[in-house]
């Protein structure tokens, strides 16, 4: 009678374990769609980084009733197995339409400008050109030992200056 208990046991657990398992990856298929929006105090911040301005969520809300920001969507019925806080509703709105627009309005603008020396994983280059493309900015840059012209390097890839020749050292 323990064996059978134990053996029916195990077969609850594996069940159980294939349930949080199909969980997780509800889960992360969440988390890795809600990378494609913002919400509103993410703007905010983002902003507050680029610029150095404070806006409220009274501009931002304005923003969005003028359809400045895409879609609006609610972030709990979107994303229901992501955890939110708890209270008011939170929306969220498309990366790639509120980065155009900030672009547009001046509140978004690269990390590197034309001219700046930057690193590419371990190799110096000079910044060539910039642009906005699907939500980040893209680059193109010219190496500094070979002359070769890369293009569509995202600015997650860049360091600026000489930071990349301190972790060398």
């Amino acid at each position: 009678m323990k064996k059978n208990e134990l053996e029916q046991r195990i077969t609850e657990y594996e069940m159980e374990l294939e349930q949080l398992r199909g969980q997780l990856a509800v889960v992360a298929e969440q988390e890795e769609r809600r990378k494609q929006f913002l919400s509103s105090k993410e703007i905010i911040e983002l902003i507050r980084h680029h610029t150095g301005r404070e806006l409220n969520m009274s501009t931002i809300k304005r923003w969005a009733d003028e359809g400045y920001l895409g879609e609006v969507i609610d972030e709990k019925q979107a994303f229901p197995a992501l955890r939110t806080k708890q209270g008011k509703k939170r929306f969220l709105y498309p990366k790639k339409e509120v980065y155009s627009f900030l672009y547009e309005k001046g509140y978004l603008v690269p990390a590197f400008d034309v001219l700046d020396q930057v690193w590419l994983e371990t190799e110096r280059a000079m910044v060539m050109d910039a642009a906005l493309r699907k939500g980040e900015f893209h680059y193109t840059i010219q190496m500094e030992t070979s002359f070769k012209v890369k293009k569509g390097v995202k600015e997650s890839q860049l360091v600026k200056g000489d930071a990349g020749n301190e972790s060398e050292n």
